[in-house]
């Protein structure tokens, strides 16, 4: 299958900026996204501040005839989900919604990306709040060694140093150098608008005319932006952290996007580590054991090189093993056979690029992205074409220059740890879903969408982490984690390698109600892919080197979510309202509990809810209706009557006050009040709240995080249990200043409690909610996901298609009375502080 052409057009204004258009009706959403040519490669005598990244920040605060409340405002009262983010070579401005916005949605983005205005008064403000995020990010192991990296390849080039800046650079932003930037860098010829979804074109051009149009063109020369010079030798950068595990990256430079070599890097990745069967993970985390997790990456840019690396977790003992081995495994590359492997990865990139078609915003991503890279609107499909005429010829003579000499070697190592020695043309039709109930009980929902030839199928049992005791803590997700590694049939080695020479994805996670699976490929291989989607639940192997290997991986996990502060909040608030059974297990469980479970635990605890009365299937994307029934009856039908699985009941607690410590910069404070149930009829009512609570127009963040410069994160989380669930809110502030912050939170929380949602806020707010809703249902993964779990907790299957409706009829005094009942009660407070 050809990845197809876009029929988006190109053009540009007299000014210089260029517009894409890529109307497509079918559905009501549009995406709006302007690019600016500019990121931390381009700061000039700034480079360093994370000025790109200040500015992000600082548009948001009003533009054109906008306040700054007023820009949010109205693109909620819009439906709109707006955002930006800042890369080392460009900025992005997107506004995802209802297609009835759009006329808004460009007014918003022109007045705050052409003419903000950058108030004067909240340069300081919103300084400190970036201050919090730069904290944040050093508190990220993640985060932290992926700078470690970037830092030891690069030398000269801008990209040694981090998009959002060094604090000792950003403390001396100063707010003339701030406007200076925004003047010389955000000009029309340096920008493109992208829009795609439903809209008409000559219509569109007009208004965009009218509001981009009178915007003065740049003028002056482009930074000078300096490359590094050729490496000579290999280089080395290690650092320490609180981390339980080492963490890996071997790295090497690479030509620019446009050299014949780029696709020939981009396979030879997605061979080594790209998946279950991928050579690395194979070879060095499943057979040898001596990875946590191990993976394989290309990057490159237009005009610059980009690197090819490797990047892996292990325990200390096993890191210097590890480095030697994948060192070995890279000299092997050249002269193993290759033809097999190179099939398998065209087919899985392939897969993915036609994923990112299914909604509006992938399109406009993808059409922008092509015209950053290489202002050529189909870049992506004649790359593709180049990826297929890759031989393997050329992949070993790319591969063979990764030398050792070369290389750029960054690890990040625990504290005491010792120093190394593609689319079918989408319709308006949307066919009626069915839902059928098999003779062993199992539930079948099929949810066909033919504009892309994908399929996503959900599977849903009833378990989760109510299904768990303390004993067993952490069962459900080792369960998930090892579930798909191979059969009594297949290895797992054979069954990952089936799945990815089809492009197919399989996975599952628990959740708090639920036990989750779900496999994904292209329509033309369903015959093949669903018989192995049931074998896997039908027939899972367990054998004990996957636990053992999943179990190692888990207490990991566990370890670093233990020194993370908002994880450890919410985790100790959770352990309280629910006293400490059923939700309020910690979905990781603990030491003590992972090292208890086995073989015998994962397998009765197959036995007793991988049952046809416990499991519903929902398929959704590109499929023959009878036939996908055929292949599904067969082998779902496996699957034991049994009978359902009945959840204990909730045990709910409040008014209780728990601190923590950890060796952080941050402080954070989590607030869990009991909330309700799936099938509650409150609980479209909450979700109105949750939206009003985490919105940028909302209470919290305007007054927290704006006016008093508070807080970088805060917001309001919830889930739906069985017969009870949690609503909590959640900030990240300075420690000096925690307790203000939460006295400031409380208040706000009262204020909700008695109010509500403003009348003056309320349809904003539905708007968003709406909005929301329209762009979670473009997806055949989403679709099955949320079909698979309406239809678990009794539901429709057309439930999802009828929420609209419900929040629709919804009304400011039901809100009203959801918020006095929700935040009536104290609630279980946990504060997170830094030690000492």
């Amino acid at each position: 299958m050809d990845y197809p052409a876009t029929a988006a057009s190109l053009d540009h204004l007299p000014n210089g900026l260029t517009v894409i258009l890529d109307p497509d009706p079918a559905a009501p959403v549009i995406s709006a996204q302007v690019w600016v040519e500019t990121g931390s490669l381009h700061e000039g005598s700034l480079l360093g501040s994370g000025v790109s990244h200040f500015l992000e920040h600082m548009v948001f605060k009003g533009g054109g005839r906008f306040g700054a409340d007023e820009l949010a405002t109205s693109v909620q009262a819009a439906g709109g989900h707006w955002n930006a983010y800042t890369t080392f070579d460009r900025t992005v401005y997107y506004i995802d919604g209802p297609a009835s916005g759009l006329g808004t949605f460009l007014e918003v983005l022109a007045a705050m990306v052409f003419t903000p205005a950058l108030p004067e008064e909240e340069f300081e403000k919103e300084k400190d709040v970036i201050r919090r995020e730069i904290d944040m990010g050093l508190d990220d192991p993640d985060d932290v060694s992926g700078r470690l990296m970037f830092s030891t390849a690069f030398t000269s080039d801008p990209r040694r140093h981090p998009v959002i800046g060094h604090r000792g650079l950003f403390d001396e932003i100063s707010y003339p150098g701030l406007t200076g930037y925004h003047r010389s860098r955000y000009t029309p010829d340096r920008c493109c608008l992208c829009l795609s979804g439903d809209f008409d074109a000559e219509a569109v051009k007009a208004q965009i005319e009218a509001l981009f149009g009178g915007f003065a063109r740049g003028s002056g020369a482009e930074p000078v932006v300096p490359q590094d010079p050729v490496q000579l030798g290999p280089r080395r950068g290690r650092a320490t952290f609180s981390v339980p595990a080492s963490k890996i990256s071997l790295a090497w430079k690479i030509p620019p996007l446009g050299h014949p070599d780029v696709p020939a890097y981009d396979l030879a990745a997605a061979v080594l580590g790209r998946g279950r069967s991928a050579r690395l993970y194979r070879h060095l985390r499943e057979e040898r054991g001596l990875a946590l997790e191990i993976s394989a990456w290309s990057w490159s840019q237009a005009g610059r090189g980009g690197l090819f690396a490797i990047s892996a977790e292990a325990v200390p003992e096993k890191r210097d093993e590890l480095i030697a081995a994948i060192l070995a495994e890279l000299a092997d590359f050249p002269s193993t056979a290759l033809d097999d492997d190179l099939a398998k990865a065209r087919r899985q990139i392939a897969a993915s690029q036609f994923k990112s078609l299914t909604t509006a915003s992938g399109r406009a991503t993808d059409l922008a992205s092509n015209w950053h890279e290489a202002r050529d609107l189909d870049f992506t499909r004649r790359y593709l074409a180049a990826l297929k005429a890759t031989t393997a010829a050329d992949v070993r003579r790319a591969m063979a220059r990764l030398t050792e000499d070369q290389m750029s070697l960054s690890i990040l190592d625990p504290a005491d740890a010792p120093a190394p020695a593609t689319l079918k043309r989408a319709t308006r039709v949307r066919p009626e879903p069915e839902c059928v109930t098999l003779p062993n009980g199992a539930t079948i929902a099929l949810l066909p969408d033919p504009r892309v030839p994908i399929f996503t199928a959900q599977v849903a049992v009833r378990a989760g982490l109510v299904s768990e005791i303390p004993e067993n803590a952490g069962l459900n997700a080792l369960f998930a984690a090892t579930l798909p590694q191979g059969t009594v049939r297949r290895s797992a080695a054979e069954l990952a390698g089936l799945l990815e020479s089809h492009g197919a994805t399989l996975g599952a996670a628990s959740g708090n109600n639920a036990l989750l699976a779900q496999m994904g490929g292209l329509s033309p291989d369903l015959s093949t892919l669903l018989p192995l989607l049931a074998e896997v639940l039908v027939e899972p192997a367990f054998h004990g080197d996957s636990i053992e290997r999943e179990k190692a991986s888990q207490t990991a996990s566990l370890r670093e979510a233990m020194e993370d502060p908002l994880s450890t909040a919410f985790r100790l608030a959770r352990a309280h309202l629910f006293d400490g059974i059923g939700y309020g297990i910690h979905a990781l469980g603990t030491e003590a509990s992972l090292a208890g479970l086995d073989r015998f635990a994962l397998s009765a605890h197959h036995s007793r809810h991988f049952q046809g009365s416990n499991t519903v299937v929902a398929l959704a994307g590109d499929f023959d209706l009878v036939h996908a029934r055929e292949v599904l009856a067969e082998g779902i039908g496996r699957l034991p009557m049994g009978t359902p699985w009945v959840p204990p009941s909730a045990t709910v607690r409040g008014d209780f006050e728990i601190e923590a410590f950890l060796p952080k910069k941050q402080a954070v404070l989590a607030l869990a009040y009991p909330g309700c149930s799936a099938l509650a009829p409150e609980r479209f009512a909450l979700r109105m709240i949750q939206e009003w609570c985490t919105d940028m127009a909302g209470p919290l963040f305007i007054r927290i995080r704006e006016e008093l410069g508070l807080a970088y994160q805060v917001g309001a989380t919830q889930f739906h249990g069985h017969d009870a669930g949690f609503f909590g809110f959640y900030l990240a502030t300075d420690p000096s200043q925690v307790d203000l912050a939460q006295r400031e939170l409380v208040s706000e929380i009262s204020k909700i409690a008695e109010d509500g949602i403003p009348e003056d806020a309320f349809e904003r707010v539905r708007a968003t909610v709406l909005s929301s809703l329209a762009l979670g249902l473009q997806s055949p993964g989403s679709i099955a996901r949320l079909a698979a779990i309406d239809v678990l907790f009794g539901l429709p299957v057309t439930h999802h298609r009828e929420v609209a409706a419900i929040f629709q009829t919804i009304t400011p005094g039901e809100v009203k009375q959801a918020a006095a009942k929700l935040l009536g009660t104290r609630p279980v407070t946990a504060r997170v502080l830094p030690a000492g």
